[in-house]
């Protein structure tokens, strides 16, 4: 990659930082009209307004191989994406040019296929280094079965083409995800199981049942805990509800000795700055981050010189910011509960709620990804892109794209707990909290 050139923030994106950071885990789209495939020259188009997309505001270059030339992979996509013989390899063509970019928050959609495919009954993902089941509609299927095979194929050797179609920044965000995106996959297979039993697979039987297996509110819940502590369930940050509950939640629990926050699965959406100002009682950071800058006259000059850039390289810097707490935060003992799944505004959160030492974060290393994406809707086809216009450090400067955040105490989820169907980082987390 060419030298990346960093220049301070000026003073005119200040009113811009103070409002609150999307973060968006999936762009919604607000299609309500039926949608039609695009044609050729509407095809040329979504290509054309994707390459300026990712020349003008991808922020990650940096991140990427300094081999990688996506002048060469932009011209390949574009004779695979032009002559693809439906919309589904269109898109899927267009998807991989995206995942390319290895970048949690840039990529492509297509409604239609996502709508369309029917969900997998199961869900699954590494844990104590494994393949594991974590909940199932199959009665065959338990919570805690290990997988190894798929259609006879080691399974990281059968996933290799599915993941392809996805961009993230690190393996392990890639492996979480990789099973979320059942339009990526075929519609029956057979996995094979740790203890040897073959167990098929078909999307397109009825799956109403059940699901069992370790399940996480998808509410704000309140509930006591032991010693006078409060267990506090945050499910997303997406849309001002999730914020107003838990700010509500915490102002009744004003006289718990302690406040335990299960972020574990909260996606992200919207940096919940007045929950932070709820309970922060001690100054602290955001993050630093560059995002690219388009100067016509640095372009005209490089591109005298010969040395445009494939991607962008012109970068501003920004942060990393200090808030002061408020008079009347909640001042009892707090800790926060992670996992993989707590991404962008929610690790937005966790990285303030750390950097102001406001206490102990327990659980597993977040997802590592956020990034105010940049978001152009195609409704007329149903079709959507998204590229990542912020790359992000933590405050003291350590990487935090492909990273997360780390624990302070690590509580690693297990197997054994799975199959128990009891939820052992959770009781962990309420002993660490109420012994401290």
């Amino acid at each position: 990659m060419p030298f990346r050139r960093v220049l301070p923030i000026v003073a005119f994106l200040a009113c811009a930082m103070s409002q609150p950071l999307e973060c968006l885990v999936e762009p919604a789209s607000a299609q309500t009209m039926p949608v039609r495939d695009p044609d050729l020259a509407e095809r040329a188009a979504i290509a054309s307004a994707a390459y300026h997309a990712i020349r003008t505001y991808f922020a990650h270059a940096e991140g990427l191989p300094a081999d990688f030339d996506f002048e060469a992979r932009y011209h390949a996509y574009l004779r695979e994406a032009l002559t693809a013989p439906d919309r589904r390899n269109f898109s899927l063509a267009t998807m991989r040019l995206f995942a390319s970019l290895k970048n949690g928050h840039t990529g492509f959609f297509d409604e239609v296929m996502e709508r369309e495919a029917r969900p997998l009954p199961f869900t699954l993902r590494p844990v104590e280094g494994a393949w594991t089941i974590l909940r199932s509609r199959l009665p065959v299927l338990s919570s805690g079965d290990v997988v190894i095979a798929v259609d006879g194929h080691p399974i990281d050797e059968w996933l290799e083409p599915i993941r392809a179609e996805i961009g993230q920044s690190s393996q392990a965000t890639l492996d979480r995800v990789v099973w979320s995106r059942p339009f990526l996959f075929p519609s029956s297979f057979t996995l094979t199981l740790e203890d040897g039993r073959e167990v098929p697979i078909d999307r397109a039987a009825p799956s109403d049942a059940p699901w069992r297996g370790l399940t996480l509110s998808k509410e704000v819940t309140s509930r006591p805990g032991p010693d006078g502590l409060v267990i506090l369930r945050i499910p997303s940050f997406d849309g001002h509800r999730y914020e107003d509950e838990a700010i509500t939640a915490i102002r009744a629990a004003k006289d718990a000795r302690a406040i335990l926050l299960d972020l574990r699965g909260n996606g992200g959406g919207q940096t919940p700055s007045r929950l932070l100002a709820a309970i922060m009682t001690r100054p602290y950071r955001g993050t630093s981050f560059v995002s690219p800058m388009t100067i016509a006259l640095n372009d005209a000059q490089e591109a005298f010189h010969g040395t445009v850039a494939s991607l962008p390289q012109l970068m501003m810097r920004a942060g990393a910011d200090t808030t002061q707490p408020e008079p009347d935060a909640f001042v009892g003992k707090m800790a926060a509960l992670v996992d993989g799944g707590c991404a962008s505004a929610c690790e937005d959160f966790v990285l303030r709620f750390q950097d102001g030492a406001r206490g102990p974060v327990l659980g597993e290393a977040t997802f590592g990804s956020t990034g105010q994406p940049f978001v152009q809707r195609f409704p007329e086809f149903g079709m959507s892109f998204r590229v990542s216009t912020k790359r992000e450090t933590k405050a003291d400067g350590q990487a935090f794209e492909g990273v997360g955040v780390t624990p302070d105490m690590p509580i690693p989820l297990t197997r054994s707990e799975l199959r128990e169907g009891v939820d052992h980082q959770l009781d962990q987390a309420i002993r660490l909290l109420s012994g401290s």
